[in-house]
């Protein structure tokens, strides 16, 4: 009885002292002792144009891109008015133009390569997110607002699985299935709705490192240009990264009056990525 008091004592010892080694950075328990969000930043290569189609029209910005303009006419200036500020086949800072909607004189837009970024540890994996926001959905479902994500999960250093949003869905391959670029995967992005597929695609590429190339898609502005990504991410001690508040934001609404299907400017709500359960509880399933 006395020999397992000890025992019980030793154990919660252990235990207590496990989890306070653990306590890294902002208080989270990382096992990893270096959290570098390029290691795998991938390359995205976007649909081509075809017959009687358009070739990609918009690119992962900040959600933030204008932050001057009051372009739905609300009173506020927020990512509400990005549908009517998003100017097209642009890529790089100090964008100007005309919007999405035909209004003119919009901008200056920052529209160069921007990524949102986080890490979390499960019991098994080192997982590094990736997302990407785009302006709007021109596919079928056509509303404002687009977010799709890319997840590599890392065993002891090793990157092993990269799970994407796929048509709605999450799918999970393995590391290996992708071409590489110096170590990073090159993914293809299907046009209009921006679901990541495993082929590269002929369009406009992103690379890792910034580096814009058109191919055989169309860019009014950008091409062979370098817009290192800028990744924004809520840990604050990470280095190359923009620190952003997850409280700033917590919705997006994807309906638009200029999607007649939607509804109104302010219909249709989702939660913003951080405020979702994959974003502190990755799963590799699709529950």
């Amino acid at each position: 009885m006395f020999s397992n008091e000890i025992l019980n004592k030793n154990t919660l010892i252990i235990i207590c002292v496990t989890f306070l080694i653990s306590l890294k950075v902002n208080g989270q328990n990382y096992r990893n002792p270096e959290v570098n969000p390029l290691k795998y930043l991938p390359t995205l290569t976007f649909q081509e144009g075809g017959f009687i189609r358009t070739p990609e029209k918009s690119f992962p910005v900040a959600y933030d891109f204008n932050t001057i303009q009051d372009s739905n006419n609300d009173g506020l200036v927020n990512a509400e008015d990005n549908l009517e500020n998003l100017i097209l086949f642009a890529i790089g800072p100090n964008i100007k133009g005309v919007g999405r909607t035909g209004l003119t004189n919009r901008g200056p837009n920052n529209q160069g390569p921007a990524v949102y970024f986080n890490y979390i540890e499960t019991y098994s994996h080192n997982v590094y997110q990736y997302w990407y926001y785009y302006g709007e959905n021109s596919h079928l479902e056509n509303h404002e607002h687009d977010w799709e994500s890319i997840f590599i999960y890392e065993r002891d250093t090793i990157p092993v699985i990269v799970q994407v949003t796929s048509y709605g869905k999450l799918k999970n391959y393995n590391w290996t299935e992708f071409q590489q670029d110096e170590g990073h995967i090159v993914l293809g992005v299907r046009r209009g709705d921006h679901s990541f597929v495993t082929k590269p695609k002929n369009g406009v590429a992103i690379r890792w490192n910034g580096e814009v190339n058109s191919q055989d898609g169309f860019l009014r502005h950008g091409h062979n240009k370098l817009y290192p990504w800028r990744i924004f991410s809520s840990i604050k001690s990470l280095d190359d990264c923009i620190y952003f508040d997850i409280n700033e934001t917590k919705k997006f609404y994807y309906g638009d009056q200029s999607y007649p299907r939607s509804g109104a400017e302010m219909d249709l709500p989702r939660k913003a990525p951080w405020k979702r359960r994959r974003w502190s509880k990755p799963r590799k399933k699709d529950n």
